[in-house]
């Protein structure tokens, strides 16, 4: 079998691969690189194992391992009858599996019954050659679907990972020619330069989660290799147009290379023809753009540019504008690294555009979830909220108000204020019906005290499967003749609400159960009354507000009460305000302040 019949069947035994295997360096023994990228597919893909694994004649090594239980996370190998990576290298393609015991090719593998391995997804690292030295995979013990985004994640750590077994078989080489040619020794070194420019560039672009990131990433490459004096980096915004990001030398973001106009510029011109431009001097230059392109090309004092598009499959997203500040020969090294980090920025910036669209979804859901509060007369009324994943900006805790009228009742409002277990889309999205389903069960029953809401409730949370769980204060306000108003209050294990009245500001008790616990759990909650006079203002929250790492609950409520002893007259906006101020920075979860005024 010639070299290309191996690497076309994908050979466990092809000389050249296992040559390139040994070069390495990499065997059954923990690498600190290999471990950065099991520990990042890990945390990226939230799985409970993530490995790199090579794959040999006979067995399979584990240079990478993230969450590996014994004996195998010691001896950092298994024999082929234990591994699902040997397809990846057979195939040279990825394998994704979503149930490994009802799949034909992995259904006897003996990772399933040894290692417990049902949901699998490997994706090949590759030499230079192509050929498919092992797999950076993904592992779960359940069944699994596995989305497309978390396998783009996980091809471009594996390109990544592809790129770090790359330049360590290029310094193999480079050491063994450097024994036998000293005369190459300088364009070696710079081989080696590139790829760690590479390495870097790849994985900065890679973490980008904004523009910004992506921007900050490309800086990379101004060290090492390229060293160009000048860099721009454009995307394609909505309506079309190439916008600038701004950079740290240039923060106001004036478009230093005009995309409109008949007029072609550099990077106008490679996201046209999605092709690199690039010129070596000035004269170069001066012969394929115009008399604006000329004029910016010496304001910026640069002999040589190079523009290369951002390609993805949605075609150009942007370009990469590098420039010198003196003529500059293009070696087919420049061009193959420009055009393989733009490579990686276009993928960057697809997964930066996917996380604001999915942001501003989730914004707008969260937005749509919580209530608008009502004008109710005698009532001034204001609430705050503030998620703990800043960056989806949605969360578990809610607020609600509702004006409601029972028959034969004078008016009255139902407020209340719950949290969620849990964190993040899943939490607001039981949020969301958890609130749903408190006021209708406020409205069927608006003649009865609020312990019966929270049954009604628990009820239908239960019996629908939904089976959320949780803290809440419901709480009736009414306004009884007179003008006088009254507070029926039930406590579902949340936090105390605090009343501030002229003379006293005091912590409204009556502590019951959680909502959402398992069915035989008989503690009954207890429905609390008060006169409320008028002026006093009501202060309801979540536990965000006083929990805090180090600190204790009850020093930090009575923090806030005394807090609300000093302030609590202030109009209900500003109370709320100042109150997420001073103890809701300091949280790391979601925060409800809700402000109730009685005129």
């Amino acid at each position: 079998m010639t070299t290309d019949d191996a690497l076309r069947c994908g050979d466990l035994t092809d000389p050249v691969r296992l040559a390139h295997l040994a070069e390495s360096g990499l065997g059954p023994r923990v690498d600190d690189r290999m471990e950065w990228f099991a520990a990042r597919v890990r945390r990226w893909l939230e799985v409970p194992v993530a490995l790199v694994s090579l794959v040999r004649p006979d067995e399979q090594v584990f240079p990478g391992a993230a969450g590996l239980g014994e004996p195998w996370a010691s001896s950092r190998r298994t024999p082929l009858t234990h591994s699902f990576c040997q397809h990846v290298v057979a195939t040279r393609r990825p394998l994704v599996i979503e149930d490994a015991r009802a799949d034909p090719l992995v259904a006897e593998n003996l990772a399933v019954r040894d290692l417990g391995v049902v949901a699998y997804a490997g994706m090949p690292l590759t030499d230079e050659s192509g050929h498919v030295l092992g797999s950076l995979c993904a592992i779960d013990l359940v069944p699994r679907s596995w989305r497309p985004a978390e396998l783009e994640a996980l091809a471009d750590l594996a390109a990544a990972c592809s790129i770090e077994l790359r330049l360590r078989l290029a310094r193999v080489g480079a050491e063994r020619e450097r024994a036998r040619r000293d005369d190459l020794e300088e364009s070696l070194r710079d081989a080696v330069d590139r790829s760690q420019t590479l390495l870097e560039v790849s994985r900065s672009v890679a973490d980008s989660t904004s523009m910004e990131d992506v921007r900050a990433g490309l800086a990379g490459l101004t060290r090492g290799g390229l060293e160009p004096d000048h860099l721009d980096v454009l995307v394609v915004g909505d309506d079309g147009i190439l916008q600038r990001l701004p950079g740290p030398d240039d923060p106001d973001g004036a478009d230093r290379w005009d995309p409109s106009g008949e007029e072609p510029t550099p990077p106008a011109l490679a996201v046209a023809e999605r092709r690199a431009v690039y010129c070596a001097t000035r004269r170069e230059f001066d012969d394929v753009f115009g008399a604006r392109s000329r004029g910016r090309l010496r304001d910026l004092d640069l002999h040589a540019v190079v523009a290369a598009p951002f390609l993805g499959p949605r075609g150009a997203s942007g370009a990469l504008v590098l420039g010198w500040r003196r003529p500059r020969e293009f070696s087919p090294a420049d061009l193959l690294l420009v055009s393989t980090v733009t490579a990686y920025t276009a993928r960057a910036i697809d997964h930066v555009s996917w996380i604001q669209h999915r942001v501003t979804v989730a914004r707008e859901m969260q937005q749509a979830l919580l209530t608008q509060v009502p004008d109710v007369p005698g009532l001034q009324i204001a609430a705050r909220y503030e998620p703990a994943d800043a960056e989806e900006y949605v969360g578990g805790d809610w607020f609600d108000v509702s004006p409601l009228r029972a028959p034969g009742q004078e008016t009255a409002v139902v407020i209340s204020v719950g949290d969620i277990v849990g964190h993040e889309l899943d939490a607001a999205i039981d949020m969301g019906q958890v609130r749903s389903m408190l006021r209708q069960a406020a409205w069927d029953r608006a003649a009865g005290p609020p312990s019966l809401i929270v049954h009604a409730f628990e009820t239908a949370n239960a019996g629908a499967g939904l089976d959320a769980a949780g803290t809440m204060v419901v709480a009736h306000l009414r306004r009884r003749a007179g003008g006088r108003w009254t507070m029926t209050w039930v406590n579902a294990g949340h936090p105390l609400p605090i009343l501030v009245t002229p003379g006293e500001t005091r912590l409204l008790e009556g502590h019951g159960r959680l909502f959402g616990l398992p069915a035989g759990v008989v503690d009954e909650r207890g429905d609390q009354e008060v006169d409320v006079p008028p002026g006093a203002v009501l202060v309801l929250y979540s536990d965000g507000l006083v929990e805090q790492r180090g600190a204790d609950i009850d020093e930090r409520t009575e923090d806030l009460r005394a807090f609300l002893a000093q302030r609590g007259t202030t109009e209900p906006g500003v109370l709320a305000d100042a109150v997420m101020g001073e103890f809701g920075r300091r949280s790391g979860d979601d925060v409800v302040v809700l402000v109730v005024r009685f005129d």
